[in-house]
């Protein structure tokens, strides 16, 4: 996913990269590919806009103008909330295009940005409705974006609010470029490599003792890299260890600084087994018996372990085991927590619960 400029007469936000790493999280947390992010006036007026992805062919300011004008009426009036809107909604397809087989769903939110304005974000397509608790994730990047430009307003450069923003992540953030030499990381990735975990720092460059491991996560960072300028940017989730016992995932991504190389990020997914569980419960309608399960398998539990700590027998887990599977649509035990790096919030939560709706 990336910053393009459709054509010549398209009014772009004069800030540069510091809203578009705000437009390309944003979009990126609201599972879609495809986003505007729309400076609107207290009159409802669209004012300039940025875009993440192709635009549709023959597409003018003045259409999307127009576009954003009528989703900005259905939109929620109060700040920082969002909402999914009903399948295929025409006004979202002049935006992006027809939707792809398999996503027809959109997000819309308004941002609170500065007294007189705010920022609209319209973002498609996805392949479900956005539940109340993604719009709640979606509400802590929006934080995390907001904060992290307002404190680099002062600041000279481009990369100070993304470095910002690799800060307010609340798992460890490496961001390396082609040859994996580490240009910066936050301060939870410096004690994950002085531990000499999966990942540690050699020389000043990210290595593995796994080869296996090493040799997947050169491939995506590469990826990423020569990504980095293009078109449909996407992000690779690398196992780092196998099943047994609790497996570590690396997601690897272009990276949203830019400076005069382009690099990648490499995030290591921290597990949080409790919220994990409730967070998957309330995706997936699992009963409170499932959701105790699903905790126990996010701290690595095996089927007997959990079997004694639930007071229940092995057979009865791993029938359980396989209930829960089937809702949540995997077949290993190691997409529990895939899902869990999918349908996570990467940053901290420093300012309170942020309302939220789904329509």
């Amino acid at each position: 996913m990336n910053f393009l400029i459709p054509n010549e007469s398209t009014q772009r936000l004069p800030v540069g990269a510091r809203l578009q790493l705000c437009a390309e999280v944003l979009t990126n947390l609201a599972g879609c590919h495809s986003g505007v992010l729309a400076l609107i006036d207290a009159c409802g007026s669209v004012q300039e806009y940025v875009r993440i992805g192709p635009a549709p062919e023959r597409e003018s300011g003045a259409t999307v103008n127009e576009e954003l004008r009528l989703l900005v009426r259905q939109m929620p009036q109060a700040a920082d909330q969002f909402m999914g809107l009903a399948p295929c909604h025409p006004l979202i397809a002049r935006l992006f295009g027809e939707p792809p087989v398999g996503r027809a769903h959109s997000v819309i939110g308004r941002i609170s940005w500065q007294p007189d304005c705010d920022l609209v974000l319209v973002a498609g397509w996805r392949p479900t409705c956005l539940e109340p608790l993604e719009a709640a994730l979606l509400g802590r990047g929006v934080n995390a974006c907001r904060n992290a430009i307002q404190a680099d307003s002062g600041k000279e450069g481009g990369e100070g609010a993304g470095l910002d923003l690799i800060n307010s992540v609340v798992s460890p953030v490496i961001r390396v470029d082609e040859r994996l030499n580490i240009v910066n990381l936050n301060e939870a990735a410096q004690r994950e490599l002085m531990q000499g975990g999966v990942l540690r720092d050699q020389g000043g460059r990210l290595a593995s003792a796994a080869c296996h491991a090493m040799e997947e996560l050169r491939a995506a960072v590469r990826r990423s890299v020569r990504e980095a300028g293009g078109e449909g940017r996407r992000s690779s989730i690398i196992p780092l260890t196998g099943d047994a016992g609790l497996p570590r995932f690396a997601i690897v991504a272009p990276s949203p600084l830019h400076g005069e190389d382009p690099t990648a990020v490499v995030v290591l997914p921290e597990i949080d087994g409790e919220e994990g569980a409730r967070r998957l419960s309330a995706l997936y309608s699992l009963t409170r018996a499932e959701e105790g399960v699903v905790r126990l398998i996010l701290v690595g539990a095996a089927p007997v372990g959990i079997a004694a700590e639930l007071g229940l027998t092995e057979a009865t887990v791993r029938t359980y085991i396989k209930r829960i599977m089937v809702k949540l649509g995997i077949n290993r035990r190691s997409e529990f927590f895939l899902l869990y790096i999918l349908t996570m919030s990467p940053f901290r939560f420093p300012t309170g619960p942020l309302s939220c709706r789904s329509a």
